[in-house]
């Protein structure tokens, strides 16, 4: 891939859908060329409900960059997301004939994997190796070690086999080619973290609207992934039944809202028209904290339980990194860090992007779509786009390739399966999704530019009515 090469994502979000296009500069950095942030409609915790609706919030996205940079954006890669997601580990072994492991071994038992088949109704989205052993002893890089027996365990990801094809339809249906599929919960990890804190040990902890999504690393290996089906809109949910308008929400719960009930003013009050404006709605500033931090609370349990399922929660060497567009509150971070004793931080996906490029994301909510781009960075692979044709409407296409996935397979018959090597896990509370917007937050200084103008659109969407504070 070279310089100047587009690469194209899309992060299909509860709340919202944000397409980003990048291209690689110097260094092996990222940069930003442009995004939209668009409201989405159709989508349950991370899965797709209504396909024409998603199409539809989709194409208003895409069409915004489309009409900046004049070009017709044929292909995209994509994230998926929701609570069929879960992890299978599959162990496997082959024999050498001499007794030095070289790289064909390795490769033979890579392309072993291939066969194995998915339980019914599930896709492999991706196989990740665990750990090598030779001769039962471990090591990290088994070409050259002295042995005749080759053994590896595997992480396998598995999707269900209709989210997974709902992903690809809908695309389809605005003319895009979904030219790679990735977990949003690694993608959005690896773009905010760095590679020495993926090698001591970190878990990544992205609280969406819908979803919060655990990814756990440990010796720069995703050891680990958890869906769990709760998010930022379980908040707006309790505050609704304060009979607060929903339009003003989340407005409400980002400019006055805390995760700490004990860091909001016991005599402050924050008043909101009501549908009758002579009759406003009332909440106080500790009732409003109270409802977060007990919704956080709860998330933060449900994250912990996914960590310590991982096997690795006393691996953590890089602590906890919260990201996603709902970690953004008030004294999270400190709740986190009280609660559990572990180290915490909350981050926006700055870890490969060029200099240039930071501040047009700076923001947790953009860690999916910007993880996205770094995977599609890493295959190598720039997606395909053309010049705008001016007044013309260009036909659909009819892709000429095939599954973008190199992990679906068929089913034949006398392959291993994973049926047999999982356990069903536990069921979580369920949220009521909305669309959410944000307050419009303090103007910036001036800056030119179409980086400064990315973040202007994004601050934007979010831009809310007025509520007033009444201190008594």
């Amino acid at each position: 891939m070279g310089n100047g090469d587009y690469i194209v994502a899309i992060d299909l979000g509860t709340n919202t859908v944000t397409a980003v296009v990048g291209t690689p500069v110097a260094g092996g950095k990222l940069r930003i060329v442009d995004c939209e942030i668009s409201p989405m409609q159709g989508m349950v915790r991370g899965e797709i409900k209504n396909i024409e609706l998603v199409a539809q919030s989709i194409k208003k996205a895409v069409e915004a960059i489309e009409g900046r940079l004049q070009i017709k954006i044929m292909e995209a890669y994509a994230g998926i997301s929701g609570q069929h997601i879960r992890c299978v580990k599959y162990p496997y072994y082959v024999f050498v004939g001499r007794d030095e492991i070289r790289e064909e071994d390795v490769q033979k038992l890579h392309e072993s994997m291939a066969n194995v088949q998915a339980p019914d109704g599930e896709t492999i989205i991706q196989i990740i190796p665990q750990s090598y052993i030779v001769d039962d002893e471990e090591t990290p890089s088994p070409v050259g070690s002295l042995g005749n027996k080759l053994e590896a365990t595997f992480n396998f990801v598995l999707g269900d086999s209709n989210s997974v094809s709902r992903i690809k339809r809908v695309l389809s249906r605005v003319n895009i080619r979904q030219c790679g599929l990735y977990l949003n919960a690694i993608a959005s990890a690896e773009a905010v973290t760095t590679e020495d804190e993926r090698q001591e040990g970190v878990a990544v902890i992205d609280i969406g609207a819908g979803t919060t999504e655990v990814a756990v690393f440990y010796k720069n290996t995703v050891r680990h992934v958890g869906i769990i089906p709760l998010g930022g809109n379980v908040i707006n949910k309790d505050i609704r039944s304060y009979g607060i308008l929903e339009r003003h929400i989340e407005n409400l719960k980002v400019k006055y809202g805390s995760a700490l009930r004990d860091n909001a003013p016991a005599d402050k009050y924050i008043t909101t028209p009501g549908l009758n404006a002579r009759v406003p709605k009332e909440i106080s500033f500790q009732n409003l904290a109270a409802i977060i931090e007990a919704r956080m609370l709860d998330i933060i349990d449900y994250a912990m339980e996914q960590i310590k399922a991982s096997g690795y929660a006393d691996k953590l060497g890089g602590g906890v990194v919260l990201t996603g567009g709902s970690s953004q509150m008030k004294d999270l971070e400190k709740l986190f860090k009280n609660y559990t004793g572990l180290d915490v931080r909350i981050a926006s996906p700055d870890v490969v992007l060029d200099e240039e490029s930071v501040e047009a994301v700076k923001n947790p909510a953009f860690a999916t779509a910007v993880g996205l781009l770094i995977k599609g960075m890493a295959s190598g692979k720039a997606t395909r786009t053309e010049k705008a044709r001016p007044m013309h409407t260009p036909q659909r296409m009819t892709s000429p390739y095939g599954e973008s996935n190199p992990y679906a397979v068929n089913d034949p018959e006398g392959r291993p399966t994973l049926n047999d090597r999982y356990s069903q896990g536990g069921q979580y509370g369920t949220s009521d999704d909305t669309p959410f917007e944000e307050e419009q937050p303090e103007e910036a200084p001036q800056k030119k530019g179409l980086l400064n103008s990315i973040k202007k659109r994004f601050e934007k969407l979010f831009e809310m009515d007025v509520i007033e504070d009444n201190e008594i």
